[in-house]
């Protein structure tokens, strides 16, 4: 049974006409008049009173005003069925409610207050409103069913809100704060650590100072943060502040839209871009920094719209330039370096290989230590050099070459006009003449007897047999290992471009192909391939379109 303030102190009016123990085995005591009115009730006190049956009252001014419940203390009030409320001022309504504490520091005259049934607040000033709540420590508040705050001047707020640690709040519904000053303050949100902040539905914030500011934010590690939906910060002071960007590591920072930074100080500004490795630099929209700086040495870095930077201290700088390899550097538009050391500094130069170096315009060095400082010069070869413009070098002067097909039919058979002898200085700079010698030598074989003749006839035809199998053995092998070499780039659906290279072998015979690819839509891409043939110094190519549904 409930019974109204209003309702309980009619009834002690009525009953001190009467007498200071009403009911059957009642008992009352103190000075001033205890009032004990229900059945096998105690009052002890002055003024105190028990109404209810079973019930206990102890204190000046004590009441209570159900069946078993239970007032312990100056002014102390335990209204309903089961209610418990002990110490000054301490309060409870809402059956088997628990109230243990007097009022708080200021002096108020409130004391520990439990409203709702199964409610309980324990601690000065403490509040549990809402059935089942528990407010657990000084000043705590718990509002709202199923409420949970435990810690001084700890608050939940939020339906089934949850709140652990000095100054920790709950506010969101479900939401989780554990820590001082922890702040969950919105729907589901949960914040664990000191001074951590979530602020966002779902947000998740662990560690100290640790803040995830917006809907679906993580953030995690000692003073990390995560601002804007989805964003996601873990480590120590990592940082994800674009638009569903990603940071993880110490330091790690990713600021651009859709930005993804893995290492300690990794740096993701551009949007799209995506830096992983110790200190690395994903400047560009787009661009791609993977691997890490060396003590005291360059971060890798991608400055530049769709750059790739892929190796320690791999500097990729100008739009859609890739430096693949430790220390390789493409610091042109559309440059292209691989290998260690590689160097591409010219507009659409390529340098593959160990210290290559292409400075030239469109220049092309392939091989280590090669360098094409020509615009659009070609350097083949281990330390070949092309230092003029449109020019060609294969080897250095230590390098032989055998060029098997020159003998071949097919050879022959593409000449037209006028023939020409080809010369060379020291350097090795090729050139033709023109010369009357193929005329003087079939004047000399002429004038040699029919028998020699028939028998040089034969010797030749059987040689030029002879060598047209070996060289058509020899081209094959070539073709078929520029065949292996030769594939298809894939261009991811969010790309626009993709390059690949490849190394073909086959029977001994070796050979290179560049491929490049262009996506035209989403289900459509074009790609083209250039292969040389280093045996029999073959160049091939191939165009193609990939339809996909």
């Amino acid at each position: 049974m409930t019974i109204s303030r209003k309702t309980m102190w009619t009834g002690v009016a009525t009953a001190a006409l009467l007498a200071g123990a009403q009911g059957v085995a009642a008992q009352a005591y103190g000075d001033g008049g205890g009032i004990a009115v229900g059945t096998d009730s105690v009052a002890l006190g002055p003024n105190a009173i028990a109404l209810g049956t079973n019930s206990v009252s102890v204190g000046s001014i004590a009441s209570n005003g159900g069946e078993g419940a239970t007032a312990v203390g100056s002014n102390a009030v335990a209204f309903d069925a089961d209610n418990t409320a002990v110490g000054y001022f301490a309060n409870t309504s809402g059956q088997g409610a628990v109230a243990v504490g007097g009022q708080n520091n200021s002096g108020d005259g409130i004391g520990a207050s439990a409203q709702g049934i199964d409610a309980v607040a324990v601690g000065a000033g403490s509040a549990a409103t809402g059935n089942s709540t528990t407010a657990i420590g000084g000043e705590s508040v718990a509002t709202g069913a199923g409420t949970t705050a435990i810690g001084w001047q700890s608050a939940a707020t939020g339906e089934r809100a949850q709140a652990f640690g000095h100054l920790a709040t709950a506010q969101g519904e479900r939401s989780l704060a554990i820590g001082e000053n922890a702040d969950a303050q919105s729907d589901f949100a949960t914040a664990i650590g000191n001074e951590t902040t979530a602020t966002g539905i779902d947000a998740l914030a662990i560690g100290d100072s640790a803040a995830a500011d917006g809907n679906s934010t993580t953030a995690v590690g000692g003073e990390s943060v995560a601002t804007g939906p989805g964003t996601t910060a873990i480590g120590w002071q990592s940082s994800a502040t674009g638009t569903r960007a990603q940071a993880f590591g110490h330091l790690a920072d990713a600021t651009g839209a859709f930005s993804t930074a893995v290492g300690e100080d990794a740096d993701a500004p551009g949007d799209g871009g995506i830096a992983i490795g110790y200190q690395s630099r994903a400047n560009g929209v787009d661009s791609i920094a993977i691997g890490s700086d060396d003590a005291g040495g360059t971060a890798t870095t991608a400055t530049g719209n769709s750059t790739t930077a892929i190796g320690g201290e791999a500097t990729a700088n100008g739009d859609g330039a890739t430096a693949i390899g430790w220390q390789a550097a493409a610091t042109a538009e559309r440059a292209q370096a691989f290998g260690h050391l590689a160097q591409a500094s010219g507009v659409r130069s390529t340098a593959v290989g160990e210290a290559a170096n292409a400075s030239g315009a469109t220049a092309l060095a392939f091989g280590n230590r090669s360098t094409a400082s020509g615009d659009n010069s070609i350097a083949i070869g281990n330390g070949a050099t092309a230092t003029r413009a449109n020019q060609a070098v294969i080897g250095t002067n230590v390098h032989t070459y055998t060029l098997p097909g020159i003998a071949s039919e097919a050879s022959r058979d593409a000449q037209s006009g006028k023939l020409r002898l080809v010369t060379s200085d020291e350097n090795g700079n090729l050139a033709t003449i023109e010369s009357d010698i193929i005329g003087q030598i079939n004047g000399a074989f002429g004038a040699t007897s029919q028998r020699l003749n028939d028998l040089e006839g034969g010797v030749v035809a059987n040689s030029a047999a002879i060598a047209q199998n070996r060289n058509d053995i020899l081209t094959n092998r070539d073709g078929i290992a520029m065949a292996m070499a030769l594939n298809t780039p894939y261009v991811d659906p969010n790309a626009t471009y993709a390059v690949s290279g490849g190394l073909g072998f086959f029977d001994g015979a070796q050979a290179f192909a560049m491929s490049g690819a262009y996506r035209v839509d989403a289900r459509t891409q074009l790609d083209a391939g250039v292969t040389y043939g280093f045996d029999q110094s073959k160049v091939g190519g191939r165009v193609g379109v990939t339809y996909s549904w």
